[in-house]
């Protein structure tokens, strides 16, 4: 028997199958992202009788489909869900659940009195509500009801002395898309539902790529026997619900059967989560359990595991398959674990990194919950758990730890940890990397630099934040305060104090050494002046205590109002070390 066979549907009956519940979409397809503006493209080709592709479909009674039911005696949308949604939305008028799992209306304009080259079709906007030309809504057209002579004398009388000639022509061309014929390739129901994720995958990459992580995820879903439809689900449901806590309500409604396994109850809590610090992607969420339970970082090798692969040659193994979806698993279950999860969130704010202006990269965060996982499965818990992740992403920050060949880098920690365990392996790089010479001489020349998103300085700032630590010359306000509201840095020494000293180069005027934050109310005082010229007037606004004790939170010298033309380099010297010491103490009080 073949494996396929080659049909043609009307736009009519493809509806039909639609109204009817006989169009079912696979888990393995996308959420419908396409914008307004692609689906009045794909109305204007069917209007100017162009083809819009083929549609794939199979019919098999066992493939989960969305809403989390059976295909049973439905159509499975293989390939076209982009373009039957469309359709569905702006001819009858349905509304379309989004790639934000919200529900919204696709409302397609009509103007048929347009010269030819015009453009007949727009997506329809309050601009247009008082143009009497525009047909507000063309699925009003599709009605079984629609009665032309009424619609004719209702739009004459709306537009007087209007050219309607062509008016009957063409929206009688309009309505005639449904009689247009959409070729279907039917997948034989005796296929195989891995060879059918393949010819999805295999489709999708010569029309908008998936990307390996997609490429996975379908491997995922499509493997029941395993709990694949469960995994993926909860990735997904998840990495989105920490974006949008409110999808909870969605989930309740539409994904009951769902919620109430295993996988559904793991993530509800994060339909109360505030303030998260760390959203990962479904990306990230991969990448993250593969590093902390495969100790891999590339997704291809996700999908050889998850394929049973076991040579080059293509032999599998469903031994393997079995055990690489357990551990998966059990990997995406402890990402998404309340108890792991929100701990770790909570140890990054209690110990400085307490917004998402001081995590560095998305990268960075992925690999570092990795490692916060891998500690869980070594028994790692509690404060010395937290108190290790904030020393493991502080020493990431301040070394470039993944500076270079991140990926490669990641496995090899993954392999030295699963031998000699976290702890000891976090040991062993103190001890090559964060020694005497390292804190004296090589941190403060990483403070010399004139970019302030680089990590060290990062991580100085996580250290003044878990310090409490004042802004310079106040009383009250905080430097988390002032970093986390987004508040303008100030130089120290100002620019156009240095260069009339002499010192005109950013590398000078621009370094980090050179940065602090102050409270609004003191920037009245100080302005763009010399230390020396506003000290006078600075006292008589705070106290000479508050001065010395911000200027010390500060790790800022406190020779800053008496620093001369002579003394500038001396002076942002003794502030790249001062820093470096206060990141020193700060790390060793994580021990």
């Amino acid at each position: 028997m073949d494996n396929y066979k080659i049909t043609h549907y009307s736009i009519s009956n493809i509806l039909k199958y639609v109204q009817d519940d006989q169009i079912a979409i696979p888990e393995i397809q996308r959420p419908f992202v396409w914008k307004g503006k692609e689906v009045c493209a794909l109305i204007d080709s069917l209007y100017e009788g162009y083809p819009i592709g083929y549609l794939i479909i199979w019919q098999n009674s066992k493939v989960r489909v969305r809403d989390f039911g059976r295909g049973g005696t439905k159509k499975i949308l293989i390939d076209g869900q982009q373009r039957v949604t469309s359709l569905m939305a702006a001819i009858l008028g349905k509304e379309i659940l989004d790639d934000d799992y919200r529900y919204r209306r696709i409302q397609i304009a009509f103007n048929p009195v347009m010269e030819e080259g015009e453009e007949h079709f727009v997506v329809y906007d309050e601009s247009l509500a008082d143009d009497p030309e525009w047909i507000k809504d063309i699925s009003v057209l599709f009605k079984n009801d629609f009665s032309y002579r009424k619609f004719e004398q209702e739009y004459r009388n709306l537009n007087p002395g209007k050219d309607l000639s062509k008016l009957e022509e063409n929206i009688d061309r309009l309505k005639g898309i449904l009689k247009h014929q959409v070729g279907i390739i039917e997948l034989s129901f005796l296929l195989d539902i891995d060879v059918v994720s393949e010819i999805f995958i295999r489709i999708n990459l010569q029309g908008k790529p998936l990307n390996q992580e997609d490429f996975v995820m379908s491997k995922i879903s499509v493997n029941e026997q395993y709990d694949g439809d469960l995994i993926r689900n909860c990735i997904d449901h998840f990495c989105h619900l920490l974006k949008e806590p409110s999808f909870l309500s969605i989930l309740k409604k539409s994904e009951k059967e769902f919620l109430s396994t295993e996988y559904g109850k793991a993530i509800r809590w994060a339909g109360d989560a505030k303030d998260v610090l760390y959203v990962p992607s479904y990306a990230d969420m991969l990448k993250v359990v593969m590093i902390a339970c495969f100790g891999k970082n590339r997704v291809g090798d996700l999908v050889h595991l998850l394929s049973g692969r076991i040579s080059r040659r293509g032999e599998s193994s469903r031994k393997l398959t079995k055990e690489s979806f357990r551990r998966l698993g059990e990997g995406v279950k402890a990402f998404v674990a309340e108890e792991n999860f929100q701990a770790f969130q909570d140890a990054l704010k209690k110990y400085g990194y307490s917004c998402d202006r001081l995590l560095y990269s998305q990268s960075v965060m992925n690999y570092c919950y990795a490692m916060y996982l891998k500690m869980t499965m070594q028994g790692i818990t509690g404060e010395k758990r937290d108190k290790m992740i904030i020393r493991w992403l502080t020493m990431v920050l301040i070394t470039g730890h993944y500076q270079t060949s991140s990926e490669n880098t990641v496995v090899r920690d993954c392999a030295v940890i699963d031998q000699e365990g976290f702890s000891s392996y976090l040991d062993s790089i103190e001890d090559l990397r964060l020694t005497g010479e390292f804190f004296e001489a090589i941190l403060p020349d990483k403070y010399a630099v004139t970019t302030m998103r680089t990590a060290p300085y990062l991580a100085y700032l996580a250290a003044q934040c878990a310090s409490g630590a004042r802004a310079i010359f106040s009383e009250d306000v905080t430097i988390e305060e002032l970093y986390a509201g987004k508040a303008d840095s100030y130089q120290l020494l100002p620019k156009a104090y240095l260069e009339k000293c002499g010192f005109r180069t950013r590398e000078t005027y621009g370094q980090v050494a050179n940065i602090t934050y102050i409270p609004k109310e003191i920037k009245a005082i100080v302005r763009k002046n010399a230390p020396s010229a506003y000290e006078d007037q600075l006292k008589e606004k705070v106290s000479e205590d508050v001065i010395r004790e911000t200027l010390k939170e500060n790790a800022v010298p406190p020779t800053l109002f008496t620093v001369g033309e002579k003394d500038v380099e001396a002076f942002l010297l003794e502030r790249r070390k001062l820093m470096a010491e206060k990141v020193k103490e700060y790390y060793l009080s994580l021990k």
